[in-house]
């Protein structure tokens, strides 16, 4: 149960990550500040209060830049290989793995959330700056930064409802996806 609730924690702060690079690390620190987490040896700077408040003004920075519908897109081209090493260390972090050559694994997993959701993020973004002429930009930044600081108290207080919400998704495309099969099953063409 406890392997669970630390992948749960992982999941959480990592796929955070993939929105906002900074607010999930400053987030970590805070907890581990005041007695959630105990960091193996190479994170435990971030429990320093220097180190939180450097990320809690980068984590404005980035937050104010994401408003900018003309910087918004850049940003995110810029902060994706950034958000990718955050959620990598967040999710090594929670699971106590460290940053040796056994906690490859648990790099990789966090890295490769943390870029799903950062690219998921700067696709579907500029979408909707064009549709709206770029008026939608601070709105839905601040809808990001709302799930962000949310959605990592929540991963910390409450772990497995990160997993459910993966569970859920994972079904769901399953289910669309037989749902697809059955539909077109003898039609190629439209299956495709």
């Amino acid at each position: 149960m406890e392997f669970l609730l630390a992948a749960g924690t992982g999941v959480g702060l990592s796929s955070i990550a993939g929105v906002r690079a900074y607010l999930p690390l400053a987030l970590a620190g805070i907890f581990a500040k005041l007695g959630f987490f105990d960091y193996p040896k190479p994170f435990g700077l971030l429990d320093d209060w220097l180190v939180i408040g450097i990320l809690l003004a980068l984590a404005l920075f980035e937050s104010g830049l994401d408003k900018v519908p003309a910087l918004d897109s850049v940003l995110d081209l810029v902060q994706t290989p950034v958000r990718i090493v955050a959620g990598a260390v967040l999710f090594s972090a929670a699971l106590q793995a460290g940053l040796n050559v056994e906690a490859i694994p648990e790099l990789a997993a966090g890295g490769g959330i943390a870029g799903v959701v950062a690219v998921l993020k700067s696709l579907l973004r500029p979408s909707a700056n064009v549709a709206t002429a770029g008026t939608s930009a601070p709105f839905l930044s601040t809808i990001e930064d709302v799930v962000a600081v949310v959605g990592g108290v929540v991963a910390v207080l409450v772990p497995l409802v990160p997993l459910v919400l993966v569970a859920f998704l994972l079904f769901f495309f399953y289910r669309i996806k037989r749902r697809r099969q059955r539909k077109f099953g003898g039609l190629r063409i439209l299956g495709d």
